[in-house]
């Protein structure tokens, strides 16, 4: 025996308030808003902090040579030590660039 086929509307898209609102019913129940980010510091009952933000970090780093000259050490023979210091030095400076870090150092010639 077959069943019939149920035909697929289009999906629905809904888009949400940036802030969610309780419904009063919701409050009458005990439900309410938590808050993602702290501003205060939250301590257990011992007074230890229970959650500890790390400092900012002010990271500057300094190149041996130009970015250019990295990527022609980077792309030279695998047995060569040149070739993995350059390597490492445009991770580092990929790993600035995505962290925004400041990168202090040697500069093109042609800049």
């Amino acid at each position: 025996m077959a069943t019939p086929e149920i035909p697929i509307g289009e999906p629905r898209v809904q888009e949400r308030a940036e802030e969610f609102v309780v419904d009063e019913t919701l409050k009458n129940a005990g439900a309410q808003v938590v808050q993602k980010t702290f501003k205060a510091q939250v301590k257990d009952d011992k007074g230890q902090p229970l959650i500890q933000t790390p400092p900012t970090q002010v990271v500057n780093i300094t190149p041996p040579a130009p970015q250019p000259t990295l990527t022609s050490w980077a792309k030279g023979q695998i047995t060569l030590s040149l070739t993995w210091l350059g390597a490492f030095w445009l991770r580092i400076l990929k790993k600035a660039l995505h962290f925004g870090w400041r990168v202090i150092g040697k500069q093109n010639a042609t800049d």
